[in-house]
């Protein structure tokens, strides 16, 4: 049976629900980081692709002076009289919203009321940046809508100020950048300062294939622990008198940081460089560095950073357990505190390394965690 895109059960929701087509469609994709974690706030180097898991928004005005937003996955909506708020809900059932209301205030606003619906495939809470995806969907439709000329940092700003202003996560720019910017077949090298990227080929589908393995346990990083990362490298940026991106190991030991900060400063000093050598490896099809760049990207968020959980630490310790059965390499992927990791493996043993995951996964936590092949995917995508 074919699955029904999001783009075509966003269309025929709304058409269910309002009696009238929307006046436009857009999607947007998640997206997976291979490499790069926890830096872009600091302005540095990032190597994620957008996965063929998209949210999609259907949109078109008001005919009841009345703003309806409408997400039926959640079972959630929100009717106001007249124009949209420019004020961010604040109760629970009603917060799905922001992720519209949010991009709406930094795009200047509505002076009529509208009608929007939200579906999603990309799975919420499992690091696969969904959130991004709605908005930078959002962005898209509503840019449409109006006939402006969109790109993709215009795109990503908007989605980084509702996140930042309406969502209540201080993120950098990387999971709306790729999540506008994605090219099918490659990873985007992103330069967070700049906002500036280039692709890179993934691996070929033959020779090795991106699997995700979903933890079961959501990350919530509006929740707290995001920001107390993020403001321990300030305090680092602040010790320095300089980025983290342009810092070395050196200026880290000599700054005068406590064990925790020093820990935090060292990890994202040391992840730019692995973004580099990734790169490198990635465009002369050298697998095995590849891997093992993966697990060490790991072991520094483990370790250094503090943002994985026993879920994934087993997860990556079964694949580096299956190094010589064809997993390339593993690691967390996203911001941490839960969500999923991803297992690079080769093609051939793909089925074998994703059955012994399940199956050492299940006899210790007692559950089986769903897995997924994604693919490097294009990223938003406008439709009347």
């Amino acid at each position: 049976m074919t699955e029904i895109s999001a783009t075509d059960r966003a269309r025929t929701a709304f058409t269910r629900r309002f009696g009238v087509p929307p006046r436009i469609v857009a999607s947007a994709p998640g997206r997976v980081n291979l490499i790069g974690e926890h830096v872009d706030y600091t302005g540095g180097l990032v190597l994620p692709f957008a996965i063929d898991a998209r949210a999609a928004v259907a949109l078109g005005p008001s005919e009841d002076d009345r703003t309806v937003l409408v997400a039926p996955d959640l079972d959630a909506e929100t009717t106001h009289l007249g124009p949209p708020p420019r004020r961010p809900e604040t109760e629970s059932n009603r917060r799905f919203a922001n992720h519209l209301l949010g991009v709406l205030d930094a795009a200047g606003g509505s002076d009529a009321p509208i009608r929007a619906l939200v579906t999603s495939d990309v799975p919420s809470g499992g690091g696969l940046s969904s959130s991004a995806a709605i908005e930078v969907a959002f962005a898209t439709a509503w840019a449409g809508l109006h006939g402006d000329v969109t790109n993709p940092k215009m795109l990503a700003d908007l989605a980084m100020r509702a996140e930042h202003e309406f969502v209540g996560t201080p993120c950098g720019i990387m999971d709306m950048l790729v999540s506008a910017a994605g090219i099918a077949g490659n990873a985007l090298r992103i330069d967070c300062r700049s906002a500036t990227w280039s692709p890179v080929p993934m691996p070929p589908e033959d020779r090795a294939v991106v699997l995700l393995v979903d933890s079961g346990v959501t990350h919530r990083l509006r929740d707290g622990g995001y920001a107390e990362r993020r403001a321990a490298c300030e305090r680092a940026e602040a010790a320095i008198g300089g980025s983290l991106r342009d810092a070395t190991l050196e200026d880290v030991a000599a700054a005068g940081l406590d064990a925790t900060d020093r820990r935090r400063a060292s990890h994202v000093v040391e992840e730019n460089a692995r973004v580099e050598a990734m790169v490198a490896a990635l465009e002369v099809e050298d697998l095995e560095t590849a891997g093992r760049i993966l697990f060490d990207g790991h072991r520094s968020l483990q370790d250094r950073f503090d943002v994985s959980i026993p879920e994934i630490d087993h997860i990556v310790e079964i694949a580096r357990r299956r190094v010589d059965a064809g997993c390339l390499g593993a690691r967390l992927t996203g911001g941490g505190f839960g969500g999923s990791a991803l297992v690079l493996t080769s093609a051939r043993t793909l089925e074998s390394n994703r059955r012994a995951i399940i199956e050492e996964f299940a006899a210790r936590f007692g559950r089986r965690p769903e897995t997924r092949v994604v693919r490097a995917s294009d990223g938003a995508t406008l439709e009347t």
